[in-house]
């Protein structure tokens, strides 16, 4: 009867130990991962904020906007001049503004605290209507080379005609002469940029919702401590007959498994950004905006130090705590015998 006891309780102890440490990830997953204080600050770190003017470009052209309400030099630019328009238009402070309400605005989404998810223009608007917004415009155009006498007579032209004109750095005499068309159109084009465009939303009647399905898995996720304790309760009914026990075989267990999450969570970081970037590029398209999708890798590894951090003191905690405990079951054993 012992003998079938204590293989029960091995099993238990096994069972334990594997589904502890699953326990472990999956939960501070779905305490971390979803809140946008966790990549505002993690993002600050890494200077993500500063890859927003490249986001910014590259909807602009893949949305197809129209740019007729747009500056006359502005119109018809590359992404690569749309950046450097935007990294020159929108300093530091203002683009942490922006990428902080993006990031507030899509967790409220997948929270299911909002149907859909925005991003702030208003900023963006402010400074296209103040001295800076101008400034811009002719930062963009000192990157170009030098106008030729030609492409100085087709920018006189464009600017009487309205029509597209060719990028080129002007001589500074003209520029008194550009600058209050500049500003006028740039006042003109604020009035056509909404002050927020919805990058993520849920359907109108609620139905296929994909948040439905991140809420599930996001409720399994909580729920997942309550298996190892079942396992444990189980170990502790078929092993524990005294106290020297009961300290042997949840101090063996614990042990085992905060050393297995401490070494995972110290190792496993190439292993786990990797999936983690995976599951970012194959399975989330359907909850995050194509505008955060672009930088997969980059939530990968926020995601990465976001769950092993946690992961790695907990485990340390939990391993030493097994071991104390079955430190004091040997000398339990010792004084009794």
């Amino acid at each position: 009867m012992n003998m079938v006891r204590k293989i029960f309780a091995t099993i238990f102890a096994i069972l334990f130990v594997i589904t502890a440490v699953v326990a472990l990830f999956v939960f501070n997953f779905d305490r971390r991962a979803f809140t946008a204080e966790t990549y505002q600050k993690a993002f600050a770190k890494e200077d993500f904020y500063n890859q927003l003017p490249a986001a910014l470009a590259e909807a602009m052209i893949s949305s197809g906007t129209d740019q007729s309400g747009f500056p006359i030099v502005m119109r018809g630019m590359s992404t690569e001049a749309w950046e450097a328009f935007y990294r020159a238009l929108l300093p530091p402070e203002t683009l942490k503004v922006m990428g902080d309400d993006l990031l507030n605005s899509t967790f409220a989404y997948l929270n299911l605290q909002t149907d859909s998810a925005q991003l702030n223009l208003v900023p963006l608007k402010i400074s296209l209507t103040s001295d800076t917004g101008v400034e811009a415009v002719f930062a963009l155009l000192a990157t170009q080379p030098d106008c030729t006498l030609a492409q100085l007579g087709q920018m006189a032209f464009g600017l009487m005609s309205e029509q597209e004109m060719l990028l080129c750095n002007p001589p500074a005499e003209i520029a008194p002469l550009v600058a209050p068309v500049v500003q006028a159109q740039l006042q003109a084009a604020t009035i056509a940029i909404p002050d927020q465009i919805t990058i993520a939303s849920a359907s109108a009647d609620g139905t296929n919702d994909p948040r439905q399905r991140l809420k599930i898995a996001r409720l399994f996720m909580r729920l997942s401590p309550i298996l190892p304790l079942t396992f444990l309760l189980a170990l502790t009914i078929f092993a524990v007959r005294s106290l020297k026990s009961w300290l042997s075989w949840w101090g063996v267990s614990l042990f085992i498994t905060g050393s297995i999450a401490f070494v995972m969570s110290l190792i496993g970081a190439p292993v786990f950004g990797a999936i983690l970037e995976r599951i970012l590029v194959l399975r989330m398209p359907a909850y995050l905006p194509t505008i955060l999708l672009d930088y997969a890798s980059d939530f990968a590894s926020v995601m990465v130090q976001t769950l092993l951090s946690p992961v790695l003191w907990q485990g340390l905690i939990i391993a030493f705590v097994g071991f104390l405990m079955a430190i004091a079951s040997y000398f339990f054993k010792q004084k009794t015998t």
